[in-house]
């Protein structure tokens, strides 16, 4: 780690004129900047400590759900107008890290978490993009993205959180502390370009995110997020599915979808919403609702598995959804703790 500066701002438009997410970033928990700069792979000559200047906590209305960016990721999950009252957000954030990380990072920095392939996590990897025949034996393969990836060798998305905001359509609050804006979380994440090899977003320079909302809806309280790993807890997702579902009378009025550990974006699936929407929520609908999402897949050498496990792991999303609905908090420790195989018979293990 090269030495920087350290200031702490007070206010957003203080925060602003000083960062450019290059040079001088922003920091507020520090659990992915500070492992970054030991690597030195990010070398930013200085730190604008953001935390005490944006909005944390957490509200919600029959209409939206509002998460202030220095809420942490522990707040969120255990907020009863939060994480308790919406599960896809609660189990996200729970099954995406340790009790000590959930109590420092907070939900604006959550949200931009860097790829964590080795070709961005090692300063010696090569800076461009490769054809997708391109790379070793040696090369560790799991975090490159099969979806998003336009052939290449592109990072994949790394979060959990983020899965849901795709999902569910959130909205991403901006500020550069005199002008405000919104931006769907859908259109937030860009996927690499040319020799881009990890994703890019429409953050301005001189703006930092100061809030999340979500739109309420029957989807989003009858919700559930399955991951599976490589190891039973605190790792992060081979594949994993961010879904919802508001079924009335036997037919699925709407559906949502998200899907982790294979995009170089957090990926929302149109394509397996519309193959839900105005069906009834049989196995072969979820089957067909798997196979259209992971259609476009393009699997580096190697990972073709991937495209497998996603679909196979939002099936069993979906199945475990409409059997069971969404984890209750026995099953949800359970599964984080490795001591549940998440089968739905197994619940409160």
């Amino acid at each position: 780690m090269i030495p920087f500066d350290y200031h702490n701002a007070q206010t957003v438009k203080e925060a602003a004129a000083l960062i450019d997410h290059r040079s001088v970033q922003a920091i507020a928990g520090g659990t992915t900047l500070i492992d970054l700069m030991k690597l030195n792979v990010l070398t930013p000559a200085s730190l604008v400590h953001v935390r005490d200047a944006l909005p944390s906590g957490v509200s919600s209305d029959e209409q939206t759900l509002h998460i202030g960016a220095a809420t942490t990721m522990a707040e969120l999950a255990d907020a009863e107008k939060g994480g308790r009252a919406f599960p896809v957000i609660r189990q996200s954030l729970i099954l995406a890290a340790s009790p000590q990380i959930r109590n420092m990072a907070t939900i604006g920095g959550n949200l931009l978490q860097r790829t964590r392939s080795p070709y961005y996590r090692h300063p010696d990897m090569p800076i461009d993009g490769h054809a997708i025949t391109n790379h070793g034996e040696d090369v560790d393969t799991a975090m490159l993205a099969v979806l998003g990836n336009s052939g290449r060798l592109v990072g994949m998305y790394p979060g959990d959180f983020a899965i849901s905001a795709v999902a569910f359509d959130a909205q991403l609050e901006l500020s550069n502390g005199e002008t405000n804006r919104r931006v769907n979380a859908r259109e937030f994440y860009q996927v690499p370009q040319q020799k881009e090899f990890q994703y890019s977003t429409k953050l301005k320079p001189n703006e930092v995110i100061t809030g999340v909302i979500f739109p309420v809806s029957a989807s989003l309280k009858n919700s559930y997020y399955f991951k599976i790993r490589d190891r039973s807890s605190y790792a992060f997702a081979l594949a994993s599915a961010a879904v919802g579902l508001d079924i009335q009378n036997g037919i699925i009025r709407r559906a949502n979808v998200g899907i982790g550990g294979l995009g170089s974006i957090p990926w929302h699936s149109s394509a397996a919403e519309q193959a839900l929407t105005g069906q009834a929520p049989t196995d072969d609908v979820f089957r067909a609702a798997a196979q259209a999402a992971l259609a476009s897949a393009q699997p580096p050498a190697g990972l073709e598995y991937k495209v497998t496990l996603a679909q196979r792991t939002l099936e069993r999303a979906l199945q475990t959804l409409r059997d069971d609905g969404p984890l209750d908090d026995d099953a949800l420790w359970a599964m984080q703790h490795g001591r549940s195989d998440t089968q739905p018979t197994q619940r409160g293990a």
